[in-house]
């Protein structure tokens, strides 16, 4: 494959990147110019018991445990805004004016057009409109990419970019994450079956994930099923004893790790079902 060929993933914190893990790494590894913008350091997340961050010191641990995920995954270029976590809807983090939910949408598209413009992605990846599970982060990051994806290729947008020496640049496609109803319904129907009740959080993916039949794009990354383990691993401070990675039998899990699912939501190659391959329509 090129190495011309460029892929831009747009997401809020540290381990959004590991729904996409498999397919960053198996890019990186065919000589593509990968990318992570990373919007926040993950400030207002909750801390596993044996981690050694604290309140204070939790978003400088998140940002070293993000750099070991992109390292481990071969990420080429990994773009850090500085934004606060804004925590979850309707939490008092919403509030602190240096949260990104309180960024003006525009301020941060303009960042991410510039991000877009040096890096010249093919392919851009970020959550859909609703964020995954209505994080208003990862909300804020939709929206911000959805800008770019469009406003990049104008001229008339952000011209001082231009003036610094930039150029304009039309992505082709940009994908959502498309997490599959059915997998977190295999998960709920284990739990149940150990007796187990399965979490709230659960429950609510399992009926608010995206339908299996809107999914466009499957990437086969079995073979680094491995290394996503090892990706997630550096997230130490969110893998606690309630998440599905430590309730899920491994066996279930990795077997879900194999295929990684996408939708695409925005092209200027023409429409696509049952892909295999993001550049797909492009090469």
């Amino acid at each position: 494959m090129s190495n011309s060929l460029s892929l831009l993933a747009v997401y809020a914190h540290p381990d959004d990147e590991q729904g996409v893990s498999g397919l960053m790494a198996k890019y990186a590894r065919q000589g593509v110019n990968t990318g992570i913008i990373c919007a926040t350091r993950g400030e207002a997340g909750e801390i596993a018991p044996g981690t050694h961050a604290t309140p204070e010191t939790l978003g400088q641990a998140r940002e070293a445990e993000m750099r070991c995920a992109a390292a481990k995954i071969g990420v080429r270029h990994l773009y850090l805004l500085n934004y606060r976590d804004s925590g979850m809807a309707d939490t008092p983090e919403n509030q602190d004016p240096r949260c990104l939910y309180q960024a003006n949408v525009l301020e941060v598209a303009a960042q991410v057009t510039r991000i877009v413009r040096e890096q010249k992605p093919q392919v851009m990846i970020a959550f859909d409109a609703w964020g995954g599970y209505g994080h208003p982060d990862h909300i804020k990051m939709h929206q911000a990419a959805l800008m770019a994806f469009w406003m990049a290729a104008d001229a008339r947008n952000f011209p001082e970019q231009l003036a610094d020496g930039l150029e304009t640049w039309a992505p082709s496609k940009l994908y959502f994450n498309a997490w599959p109803r059915s997998r977190f319904r295999s998960f709920v129907e284990y739990l149940k079956a150990q007796g187990e009740p399965a979490p709230d959080w659960l429950e609510a993916f399992a009926h608010r994930a995206l339908p299996d039949e809107v999914i466009t794009t499957r990437l086969d990354v079995h073979e680094f099923v491995d290394l996503k383990i090892e990706s997630l691993m550096c997230h130490a401070t969110q893998l606690g004893p309630n998440t599905m990675f430590r309730r899920i039998p491994e066996s279930l899990w990795r077997d879900t790790l194999k295929v990684e699912t996408l939708a695409l939501a925005e092209s200027r190659t023409g429409r696509a079902q049952n892909e295999t391959d993001v550049f797909e329509g492009i090469v």
